[in-house]
């Protein structure tokens, strides 16, 4: 059972089998269940459907993001839109709770907020998307991906890795 859970969860079978809107209305559903707290739906069926790393990717920060809300936001709604704008798709996760300063997390613990936005950047940045973290004290959390629709898949090119590495050196003040 063990191994089956765990399988399920390195690809959750949903994403695969039904695609990105049904796996985003599902753990929407399964969340909403679990924490008590209402999630909003805006989902747009995507065209050209993006290849399977780019839907992975697109889950695991919507994973991420429904996890930071339950720790830290003290939320009473959250809304999950996905639109597609041309060539590209855009993932908003936003929530009405306590909200934090971006600034302070970040002083605090010297350039490392946390494990979860990290790991989402890192998915984004793997991918060539643009993530955005906009929050304020009392003002809620909105996180946002947008990322190319596009077959290809960046993290295969060398030029493009070599360039993702060295802008998390400069970030990381190396």
């Amino acid at each position: 059972q063990d191994v089956e859970r765990l399988s399920r969860s390195l690809r959750p079978s949903v994403l695969r089998n039904l695609g990105l809107v049904a796996a985003l209305r599902a753990g929407s559903e399964e969340w909403a269940k679990r924490t008590g707290v209402p999630v909003k739906l805006a989902l747009t069926k995507l065209n050209p459907l993006p290849p399977p790393e780019k839907k992975l990717a697109l889950y695991r920060i919507f994973e991420e993001a429904l996890k930071n809300v339950e720790e830290h936001a003290r939320a009473r709604l959250v809304t999950v839109r996905l639109t597609q704008h041309g060539a590209f798709a855009q993932l908003a996760i936003k929530d009405d709770g306590i909200g934090f300063d971006p600034d302070q997390v970040r002083a605090k613990r010297k350039g490392a907020d946390g494990l979860g936005l990290p790991r989402m950047r890192e998915r984004a940045e793997f991918l060539n998307a643009a993530l955005t973290i906009k929050s304020a004290p009392h003002a809620g959390t909105e996180v946002k991906v947008r990322i190319s629709l596009s077959q290809e898949f960046p993290g295969t090119d060398p030029k493009q890795a070599a360039i993702r590495a060295r802008a998390k050196e400069i970030r990381d003040g190396k």
